[in-house]
């Protein structure tokens, strides 16, 4: 049997997060979702999580905070960065903290998906 996966998506606008978690919920899959990188952290400490999808730019604690948090505090799931706004710095920013996917706003439901279900292959 198929392991359920928990993810959790991270987004300041709220309908993009609760659009991210309706695209890929299943009946394999838990979502839950968390609106700046402060309130992630919080869950993240709570509850294990497979795969974290995350904005760049968010209040309290944008993408890149989280992601070194995540890092310091030895999270070993996935991430993915879905986000519009992107310099090179902040791309390399990302690449040194391991980042796992790269999406662009606005992302495509299906490319989403397929990135979703590739690295839930490693799980």
């Amino acid at each position: 049997m198929k392991k359920k996966s928990r993810i959790l998506a991270v987004d300041d606008e709220e309908a993009v997060a609760e659009s991210i978690a309706c695209l890929l919920k299943t009946p394999h899959r838990s979502i839950a979702v968390a609106k700046d990188g402060k309130e992630a952290l919080a869950l993240a400490a709570r509850e294990k999580f497979d795969i974290i999808t995350t904005d760049h730019r968010m209040p309290r604690a944008g993408g890149l905070e989280l992601v070194r948090q995540l890092r310091q505090r030895k999270y070993d799931g996935k991430v993915i960065l879905i986000s519009a706004h992107l310099s090179a710095d902040n791309i390399g920013a990302y690449e040194e903290l391991d980042i796992d996917e790269f999406v662009g706003k606005p992302f495509n439901s299906k490319d989403l998906r397929e990135v979703i279900e590739r690295l839930e292959e490693d799980l």
